[in-house]
Formats: C-alpha cells, structure tokens, sequence
C-alpha cells in the first residue's frame, strides 16, 4: 500500500494502554500512528528516535514490535483538523480527563472509542464533540505504563502490555484489526461487569495494600501472604455477588477470577504500583470498584470483610505525587460519620456507613502492621 493511501489512528493519551497495547491490533501497513500525550518528555523521546519498542507477553516470554511514530504532538500542538485520513482516535486518559480530551476532536466527526474504565464517558464525550461517534471500549488486558531496565536501557519508552484482547461497541464502520465488535448489552454485561468486579476491583486493592508492604510491583505485592489472602477473598466476595446478582454462566466468571488472579501475580508484567493505586477518590465512588462492590455484597446478603479492608487500605494510600493526596488530610481531620457522608457520600446510617464507623479502626491498625 502506497505511503498516501495509508488511514491514521489516533492515540491520544501515550501511556500504557495507548502506547503499549493499543498498537499490537493495527497493521502498520494499513495505519499510520498519531500519538497525543500532555507528558512533554515521552513526545521529545517519540519525536527524536521515531520508533519505540512494546513488548508483549505471550506464552510466558516477551515478544517485541518495534512501534513506526508517525507523528507525536502534545495536546496544545495537536490540530484534528491538520490531519488527514484519519479512521479513528482512540481515548486513554482516565475518566477523569476524558472531557478536556474530547476538546482536541470537536469539529470533527472521526470515530471516538473510548478505551476508559467508565461506560458513562461516552455521554460526557458526545456531548463535548457534538456528535454520536462515540463507543465505549473494553480492553481486556493489564498493560503497565514502564518496563524491566534491561528493556527501558535499549529505549527509554519501552512498555510491557500482556497479549490481552479488545471489545469495541458496535457501530464503528471503516476500521480493521484484531478486535472484536460487540452489541452495548454484550459489552457491558459479559465484559465490562466482570472486568469492573473482577479485575478493577481487587486489582487496586493489591495495589493498596502493595504500598503498605513497600512493594514496588503488583506481583510483588501478590508475594506477601497476608495480601494474597485478602485480594483472593476479596475476589470471592465479588464473585459470589456477581453470581447472585447477574445472568452471566458461572463458568465463564470462575475462569474470569483465576485469570485476574494469575494477572497479578504475573512477574513479566512489572505493574507498578503506584499505576493501579493512583486516584483513590475516583476508586472510592459510590458505583465504583470499592464502595461499590461492598454495597452490591451487602445487598445480596454477603459480608464484604476483605473488600472493606481494600476500602481501608484506599483511605490509607499517601502519595505526595497523587491528585487524590488530601484524601489523607481528610481521612485524619474529620470525624467518621462526616467523613462518611460527605467525602465517601454514603447515608447516614446506611449499612456499610455504620460497618465503617464501627470497624474502620481495627482495620486500619491491622494494616498498618504490613507497613514495613
């Protein structure tokens, strides 16, 4: 295929899954890579060697693609209108970002998916683009946003990604690669239920409970006994509600649980994990990976001891580097039940408020005996 007659597809967000998994799907005989990140350095670094390397985990070794740049350009440089041909731009900046985003399409109707673990984006980003272009995504995959040194040392924006899949709503015409269309009902109850659950759920909970430990890797976190014992209930605990809860077969779920649970441990990833931990209060939402889940537990008559122990070890995680660094401030300041309703915005003596207010300092005193 001649140099003009290739599409372009925009990644706008360079880190883990735009940078590291995103292109293992595309031929880079059909598509040439637009990349948009607001980190100045990874742009430098894409602009001076024009290529990186991701490696992919597969049959428990690393593959290597050797990743053709395009074009890179910060969010303040980027112009969708300079940009011929495009076929689609792909979303992963985090929920949190997606609308200010969103402002680098508008005026532009190319297809935007929307690689976030929040199905209600898509609303926000219609609304910023002005048009129905807009799919939610799933990608099944743990990507990290670094590498082994032995691999960052041959270049610096070397990335590890698993050789994962991904689930895109249906509706996007003109767009070819190895991923799989699915209705909005199939996406959101067979894959991004068990993955919200399943995977984000006590994922972050590794991660929390990781900084305690001192451990720099998710892996390395699923190594402590203690913190293996509390992610794997806290995974059953989930399981079990989804179960109860959900039309999904139960053994396509089990095999979901072992799968997220050999992920973790997975030593080749190099997950950090400041990665899975960042933005406690977005974790902390009502429908979200933790308050959440505990609630759909409760409601199904299930005590979530271990996910209220991640809830814990949510409140504990202080990194200066985070947005989400009061929660800290917070955490100390007030008292419980205000805590409660105002930042974590439960009901006043709601089940798990009371749950909290009762055994939320035993909890924190039993973890804060991982520290090291």
């Amino acid at each position: 295929m001649q140099e003009a007659n290739k599409k372009k597809l925009v990644f706008i967000g360079a880190g883990a899954i735009g940078r590291g998994f995103l292109p293992w799907l595309f031929d880079e005989k059909v598509y040439d890579f637009v990349f948009v990140d607001n980190d100045q350095s990874i742009i430098d670094a894409m602009r001076n060697s024009k290529a990186y390397s991701t490696f992919r985990i597969k049959n428990n070794v690393y593959e290597e693609r050797v990743i053709s740049v395009h074009s890179a350009f910060t969010p303040e440089e980027f112009s969708i209108k300079k940009q011929s041909n495009v076929a689609a731009c792909f979303l992963s900046v985090g929920p949190r970002n997606v609308a200010k985003a969103a402002t680098l399409m508008t005026g532009s109707n190319v297809p935007l998916i929307l690689c976030e673990n929040e199905p209600n984006c898509v609303n926000t980003a219609k609304t910023v683009v002005g048009h129905d272009h807009v799919y939610f995504a799933v990608p099944d995959v743990i990507t990290s946003n670094t590498a082994p040194q032995n691999l960052l040392e041959s270049n610096p924006l070397s990335i590890v990604t698993e050789d994962g899949e991904l689930f895109i709503q249906e509706g996007v015409t003109e767009l070819n690669g190895d991923f799989k269309f699915l209705s909005d009902k199939e996406i959101r109850n067979t894959q991004w239920i068990p993955k919200l659950y399943l995977h984000n759920t006590p994922h972050c909970i590794t991660a929390y409970l990781g900084a305690l430990v001192g451990a720099k890797y998710v892996h390395e976190a699923m190594e402590i006994t203690k913190v293996n014992e509390i992610v794997e209930g806290a995974m059953f605990e989930m399981l079990e509600a989804l179960k109860k809860g959900w039309d999904i077969p139960h053994d396509f779920l089990d095999w979901y649980a072992e799968k997220e649970l050999a992920r973790f441990r997975n030593k080749l990833l190099c997950d950090p994990i400041t990665r899975v931990a960042r933005e406690p209060m977005r974790k902390l939402g009502l429908e979200g990976r933790l308050i959440g889940a505990a609630q759909i537990c409760l409601s199904y008559g299930i005590m979530p001891k271990n996910l209220i122990l991640g809830i814990t070890g949510a409140l504990l995680f202080e990194d200066q580097k985070d947005p989400d660094r009061h929660l800290a401030f917070l955490r100390d300041t007030m008292p419980k039940e205000t805590f409660n309703t105002y930042i974590l915005g439960l009901r006043d003596g709601e089940p798990l408020d009371l749950i909290l207010r009762d055994n939320i300092d035993e909890m924190t005193e039993m973890l804060l005996c991982f520290q090291k």
